[in-house]
């Protein structure tokens, strides 16, 4: 979508797909990305507290920001919902499927926040 003209606030990554490195071009657009910029670690199928500060953080920032994750980044979009104000667009890819587009409200937060709870 960035390398379309698409300009989001904040992109977060870890450069593979598949458990492999992304391709060249799509390395080359992501570190294109000028923002303020957030190094983190997070292994599969968890959400660290230095992965969730990173994104409270990059809402809080009011400017472009990246958070380039060492490990994986697929349940990036659980903070984001929880940390984003209301009416904050989040799009996220859905591997092999395409994207999804979601705006925060209370009812997702709700849900979320449900969901959770039952991780713990």
């Amino acid at each position: 979508m960035i390398g379309a003209g698409f300009e989001p606030d904040i992109i977060v990554y870890d450069l593979r797909r598949y458990r492999k490195e992304v391709e060249k071009k799509t390395r080359k657009i992501l570190e294109s990305f000028r923002g303020e910029i957030f190094k983190v670690r997070n292994p599969p199928s968890t959400i660290t507290k230095e992965f969730w500060n990173a994104i409270k953080e990059s809402l809080e920032l009011g400017k472009p920001a990246k958070i380039i994750v060492e490990g994986e980044e697929d349940l990036a979009v659980t903070p984001f919902i929880m940390e984003g104000d209301y009416d904050t667009v989040v799009l996220y890819g859905l591997l092999d499927k395409g994207f999804v587009f979601t705006e925060i409200d209370k009812d997702l937060k709700d849900k979320v926040g449900k969901l959770l709870e039952r991780m713990k």
